[in-house]
């Protein structure tokens, strides 16, 4: 198998959280040639344990002391000298052995694991952008980060570090109770005394640390939200010199990380001594029971010394179960959160067979339109709107009366609660999701920039980038002299969030992206906010080159911006009030006309504004 090969699978099966772990089973069958390979190195070593101690009790009994060879090592040489070398290369082999299978195994796992996790991680990250806003709004940005990355990651310390060891420990412990019964029952028998306290012992510590391991995941992601909140919103925090308010914001969610962690910590520092001390005092009735054995002549030191091999074989299986407690525990409560993650489903849904869409001619209609996030408050109450192909489309109203939420509703990031959205006549919940967004072109508010050149930048969401087409793009919208303009112009590097550009410079990005889409219906919410006169008049005009016979919607409240619509619609509390062209509501003397007569006498006339 390659180590570029890509994972295929379905995600994880569903389930409670509690059986989080086995949802995953579905991404190890792409690896299983590796996990089989590793586990299989993983029995060999366990049964070369088996025989390690062997070869010592021989030297001391056949070779030390003389006695016959039992009738399964009669092929060994007959010579004392022989006889200890033949032993001592067979040690030496064993050991070989046992290195190089643990080499083996812990290396298949280890692929098989980081591939496991990659592929997670992948289908994480997929399935997250598919959600819904509403979801994205009740989580924490950061508490999903921690979920991608660090939960991630401790699921691969569970695959690699703990699940083979558990199987190479199971198996060994077994073998080694099944010989040390055989060679002495009495004996074999005082070693398992303790089992049922062991057992008792690490089902009760391995509760409680998974537990702890929980609550420590937990408040790494509510920590880590606050970072990411404060670390995106840095401008605000400086200015209004918040910094230690917020580091103690970052320290109070970092403190409940740290007690759950301390808590892990004591827990697996009580758990290991136990363990350790239990296993000792077993040992040491082995050992004098074994020695009065020897001295009444019933077992030989060999006897003893094979006996006390196994022994101590056992106890290393169970510390390192109470070493690893803390990583599995930890990695199955990573593999529930992620599952929880996963198994949540609150995307778009689209229905079985979706109509297709090549190009629409762009009408749109709200019938009967109500919408509400899930509270009392309904956002939306009964809209009817009809927009005609081509046409331009104006949304005003104060702030919080409903706009972008009906902005929202056309390329379906959310679904009205109740009524129907159409597009050329057909309600947009029966066509491909896909297709239906290929046919929307959206200038937000705020222009999302990501990190990379401006000409990337406009060509992101395009299926072949070019940077000819991002430049004819940006000629054609009339905004090529903003961009020229810049160090490096069109190769100008962007740094996160576009901080390294004006607002009107990210503008135009966005504008640039418009005219690359070439989409039937534009989306314009508060195109021109914030931007100086000079850039403002360049992207009117501009807008106005882009708007040219495609269906608009433009939510603004500048006046000056859609004085020009052929339709404009006043919202009110989630209602139409009134719909008509500016002139129209200008002489009807109610909202619309109060907002105009208002705005106009605070503002010179080209930049009215509503308030909000």
């Amino acid at each position: 198998m390659s180590s570029g090969t890509r994972l295929k699978h379905n995600g994880p099966t569903a389930g409670a959280p509690t059986r989080a772990i086995f949802g995953f089973a579905s991404y190890l069958r792409p690896v299983r040639g590796f996990l089989v390979a590793g586990l299989l190195a993983s029995l060999l070593r366990a049964v070369l344990q088996w025989v390690a101690p062997w070869p010592l009790k021989m030297i001391f009994d056949s070779v030390l002391a003389r006695h016959p060879l039992p009738s399964l090592f009669r092929w060994l040489p007959a010579s004392t000298q022989g006889r200890l070398w033949a032993l001592t290369l067979i040690t030496f082999g064993i050991a070989v052995a046992l290195g190089a299978t643990g080499y083996m195994s812990n290396r298949w796992v280890a692929q098989a694991g980081q591939r496991v996790v990659s592929a997670i991680r992948v289908d994480l990250f997929g399935h997250l952008q598919r959600q819904s806003l509403a979801f994205h709004q009740r989580r924490q940005t950061g508490d999903l980060m921690s979920r991608l990355d660090g939960d991630t990651q401790d699921i691969q310390n569970l695959t690699v570090d703990v699940l083979p060891n558990m199987l190479n420990n199971f198996v060994t412990v077994a073998g080694f109770v099944v010989i040390m019964l055989v060679v002495n029952v009495y004996l074999g028998a005082i070693s398992l005394v303790m089992a049922p306290f062991m057992f008792w012992l690490v089902r009760h510590y391995m509760g409680q640390i998974k537990q702890a391991q929980r609550a420590a995941l937990r408040a790494q992601g509510e920590s880590a939200g606050v970072a990411q909140e404060v670390l995106s919103s840095l401008l605000v925090v400086q200015a209004y010199g918040a910094e230690q308010r917020e580091t103690d914001r970052f320290a109070r969610a970092n403190d409940k990380q740290l007690d759950a962690s301390l808590k892990a910590v004591v827990l697996q520092s009580a758990f290991t001594p136990l363990v350790a001390i239990t296993m000792a005092a077993t040992t040491a009735v082995v050992v004098f029971l074994g020695a009065e054995s020897v001295l009444s002549g019933h077992l030989t030191p060999g006897d003893v010394l094979v006996f006390s091999a196994y022994l101590r074989g056992m106890y290393t299986p169970v510390r390192q179960l109470a070493k690893l407690g803390g990583v599995a525990g930890r990695g199955q409560a990573a593999a529930e959160r992620v599952a929880e993650l996963l198994q949540s489903d609150e995307a778009v849904p689209q229905v079985r067979n979706p109509r297709r869409l090549r190009r629409a001619s762009g009408a749109l209609a709200l019938d009967g339109v109500s919408f509400s996030y899930g509270g009392p408050a309904t956002v939306l109450q009964r809209v009817d709107l009809e927009i005609p192909a081509g046409s331009r489309q104006a949304l005003v109203g104060h702030s919080g009366s409903g706009k972008t939420t009906i902005l929202r509703m056309i390329p379906r990031l959310i679904d009205p609660t109740e009524g129907t959205v159409l597009l050329d006549g057909i309600d947009i919940r029966r066509l491909d999701l896909a297709d239906l967004r290929r046919q929307i072109a959206l200038v937000p508010q705020e222009p999302f920039v990501f990190r990379g050149t401006v000409w990337e930048n406009m060509a992101y969401g395009e299926s072949h980038p070019s940077r000819a087409a991002a430049i004819s793009a940006a000629r054609a919208a009339g905004v090529h002299d903003v961009v020229a303009r810049l160090p490096g112009g069109y190769d100008a590097p962007v740094a996160e969030r576009g901080s390294s550009l004006s607002g009107g410079q990210r503008q135009c990005i966005a504008l640039t992206r418009a005219v690359l889409r070439d989409a039937p219906i534009l989306i314009l919410d508060e195109p021109t906010t914030g931007l100086d006169a000079e850039v403002e008049s360049v992207l009117m005009a501009a807008l106005d080159r882009i708007m040219t016979g495609r269906t608009t919607i433009m939510v603004s409240h500048q006046l000056s911006a859609v004085r020009d619509a052929d339709q404009i619609a006043v919202l009110e509390e989630g209602r139409i009030s009134e719909c008509g062209t500016h002139e129209q509501l200008t002489g009807g003397g109610h909202t619309y006309a109060r907002l105009n007569a208002l705005s106009s006498r605070s503002m010179p006339p080209a930049t009215a504004t509503i308030p909000a």
